[in-house]
């Protein structure tokens, strides 16, 4: 083949690449968000939380003076987070309060810092208040995957096409 010939093929061929790039990625961007929902984060809720000592597991630790470890022995173990609290002398109601307290300042970090919107992390909060104390106070049912809804996952809401309601907790049931 000719020089001019080889050039023209490569030529086209670049020109047809950036062509079909440009249509991938517009196509890809064309995502919309239901009324009223606002596009969700997923997992990084989740992570912001759990980055920031902000598990379940984590502020028992804290509370109680047991380490992190132990709480997850005595959750794998069947105990509640309330129960494992309780034991140590910290109320259920005192737990929750500094789940969500180290949860909002979690988010508030993440605001600021740009990770989530301030409308992402009203609504993930709001969530985690709905969820919380039912988490403190249940025991690892039989059936835990560690797959469940929320639990820092986004409950699968995320990808720009909810509300990617997922709550800090951790990956899972014994976790949170």
């Amino acid at each position: 083949m000719k020089r001019g010939t080889v050039a023209a093929l490569v030529s086209a061929a670049l020109v047809a690449g950036l062509a079909l790039g440009t249509v991938g990625i517009a196509f890809a961007g064309g995502r919309s968000v239901a009324a009223g929902a606002t596009p969700g984060t997923g997992a990084g809720i989740g992570a912001v939380c759990r980055q920031a000592g902000g598990t379940i597991a984590d502020i028992v630790a804290k509370l109680t003076g047991h380490p992190v470890a132990d709480v997850y022995a005595d959750r794998a173990d069947g105990d509640s987070f309330a129960a494992i609290a309780d034991a140590k002398g910290v109320s259920a109601e005192t737990l929750t309060a500094e789940v969500l307290a180290a949860r909002k300042t979690a988010l508030d970090a993440a605001v600021k810092a740009g990770t989530v919107t301030q409308t992402q992390a009203d609504a993930a909060l709001a969530n985690m208040k709905s969820n919380v104390s039912a988490k403190i106070t249940s025991a690892v049912p039989d059936t835990c995957t560690g797959a469940g809804p929320g639990s820092g996952a986004g409950g699968g809401r995320g990808m720009a096409r909810g509300a990617g309601a997922g709550s800090c907790g951790g990956a899972g049931c014994v976790n949170q």
